[in-house]
C-alpha cells in the first residue's frame, strides 16, 4: 500500500467519512492521458518537505511529488485489451483547496501544465490537493480500456474516485469507483456488461440470511420438483420487483431495503415455528412470494448502484443480472435441500426438521430484533413522506405474492411434505 496512513490515520479517524478523488482519462492517438487529483493528506507517508509551522517547502517538493505520482499510477491501474499499461509522469502540481479546475478536462489539463504556486506561498501540508498528469503509450484510441483502483484499501468504501472517461468520438462516461470495484471496463462492450452483471447478480442474490431462510422454507419437502417450482416462483417475483426498481418504476428509496430486511428475518422465524408444528406447502408459496417480492427491492437498489458499469447496454446488464440471480437462487436451494436431506438420513426426517428449525428460529429471532432495532433507530430521523411511500410500494408490489398464495391454497392435491 503506497498511499497508506501512518499511526495517526491508521483507523481513518482523522479523515472525513468520505474521501473523494477526481480523475479524467482520455485516449488520443498513440497515447492515453490520465489526470488525477488526490487530497494532500494522502501524501503523509511521503514526508513532504516542510518549513516553519508546517508549510510545504515548495522549492524542494518536486521530487517527492513525482514519487507520489508514480505511486498513484500503481494504485490506479489501466489496461488496454487486457495488457497492463506503463505510465510516464508528465506533470505534478500542488493546488489550493479553493481551486476548481478539475470541473472540466480542459481546465484541469491547463492547470496541471500551468505555472506552479510561487515558492514563498505559505501552504499547510494537509490543506489542498495533489494533481498529476500521467501518460501511457497505447496501440489505438479505440482499444478496450479498463481500470482497477486500490487507493488506501484499509478505508474500504470511504474512498471514492470520481472519474470521467472521454473516448474519441463518443459521449463521456462517468463513474464513481471504490476499491472493491475490481477491473472495470471504461467503455464496455455488451459481453463486458453481461459478464460483469452475471458475476454481481450471482453474488448479490444469496446472502447468509437468505440462504438460512431457504433452508427453513424447504426443509419439509421430500421431492426436488416441488422445491424447484417454489424457488422459481420466489425468483420470478423477485425478478419482477428487481426490474421495476432498476428501471425506475419503483422509487429508489433505502426504506424499501429496511422493510425487506425486517420482513426476511420475520419470515424465517415464522417458517421455523411452522416447521416445529405442521408445515404446509400451501402457506410456503405465500411466504416465498412475499420474501421474493421484498428481496427484489434490495437487489434492484444494488443494480441501480451498479448501472454505471453497463455503459450503453442497460438491457443486457439487466437480463444478465436477473438470470444470474435466478440461477444463484436455484443453486442455493439445491444445496440447502440436499443438506437437509443428508441431515434427515442421519437423524431421521422429523427430528432433523425440529433440530434445524429450532436452531434457525433462535437465530432468526435475534436477526429480527436487530433489524427491528435498526428500523426503529432510523425512524428517529425519518423522512416520513419517504417511509409512507415505501410502505405503500411494498404493499402494492407484494400483491402478486398474495395471488400466488391464494392460488396454492385453492389448488387441489395434498401438500407435499414429509412426515
Amino acid at each position: 500500500m503506497l498511499f497508506a496512513p501512518r499511526a495517526a490515520l491508521a483507523n481513518g479517524s482523522d479523515l472525513p467519512p468520505e474521501i473523494t478523488l477526481e480523475g479524467y482519462i482520455k485516449p488520443e492517438g498513440g497515447h492515453l492521458r490520465q489526470l488525477v487529483r488526490i487530497p494532500l493528506v494522502f501524501l503523509q507517508p511521503f514526508n513532504l518537505p516542510k518549513r516553519g509551522p508546517g508549510y510545504i517547502d515548495l522549492a524542494k517538493v518536486d521530487p517527492v511529488l513525482r514519487a507520489a505520482a508514480a505511486a498513484a499510477a500503481e494504485q490506479i491501474q489501466l489496461r488496454e485489451d487486457g495488457a497492463l499499461l506503463v505510465p510516464t509522469v508528465r506533470e505534478t502540481r500542488i493546488s489550493v483547496l479553493s481551486d476548481r479546475s478539475f470541473q472540466s478536462y480542459d481546465a484541469a489539463l491547463a492547470h496541471v501544465r500551468g505555472p506552479p504556486l510561487p515558492v514563498h506561498t505559505d501552504f499547510f501540508w494537509n490543506q489542498g490537493f495533489f494533481d498529476a498528469e500521467l501518460e501511457y503509450p497505447i496501440r489505438s484510441a479505440d482499444g478496450r480500456f479498463s481500470i482497477h483502483t486500490n487507493v488506501m484499501p484499509g478505508l474500504g468504501l470511504r474512498v471514492k474516485l470520481q472519474l470521467a472517461f472521454l473516448p474519441e468520438g463518443k459521449s463521456p462516461r462517468r463513474y464513481v469507483l471504490s476499491g472493491g470495484s475490481g477491473w472495470v471496463a471504461l467503455d464496455p462492450r455488451w459481453y463486458d456488461a453481461a459478464w460483469f452483471f452475471v458475476r454481481h447478480g450471482s453474488s448479490d442474490a444469496v446472502s447468509l440470511e437468505r440462504f438460512v431462510f431457504l433452508i427453513c422454507l424447504l426443509a419439509p419437502f421430500m421431492h426436488w420438483r416441488g422445491v424447484l417450482a417454489l424457488v422459481l416462483v420466489l425468483s420470478a417475483l423477485q425478478a419482477l420487483t428487481l426490474t421495476a426498481t432498476a428501471l425506475g418504476a419503483v422509487p429508489n428509496t433505502r426504506w424499501l431495503a429496511e422493510i425487506a430486511d425486517v420482513g426476511t428475518a420475520a419470515a424465517t422465524l415464522l417458517a421455523a415455528i411452522a416447521n416445529l408444528g405442521a408445515p404446509s406447502e400451501r402457506r410456503r408459496w405465500l411466504m416465498a412470494g412475499m420474501v421474493g417480492s421484498l428481496g427484489g427491492f434490495v437487489l434492484g437498489i444494488s443494480f441501480a448502484d451498479l448501472r454505471q458499469f453497463a455503459g450503453s447496454h442497460v438491457g443486457v446488464a439487466l437480463v444478465s443480472f436477473d438470470f444470474a440471480m435466478v440461477l444463484a437462487e436455484v443453486v442455493a436451494a439445491a444445496v440447502a435441500w440436499s443438506a437437509m436431506r443428508l441431515l434427515a438420513r442421519v437423524l431421521g426426517a422429523r427430528l432433523a426438521i425440529v433440530v434445524l428449525s429450532a436452531i434457525i428460529g433462535h437465530q432468526a429471532w435475534h436477526w429480527m430484533l436487530e433489524r427491528g432495532h435498526e428500523f426503529a433507530h432510523a425512524l428517529e430521523h425519518a423522512d416520513y413522506a419517504g417511509l409512507h411511500a415505501a410502505v405503500i410500494i411494498s404493499v402494492l408490489w407484494t400483491l402478486p405474492a398474495l395471488f400466488v398464495g391464494a392460488g396454492a391454497w385453492l389448488a387441489k392435491g395434498k401438500p407435499a411434505r414429509d412426515g
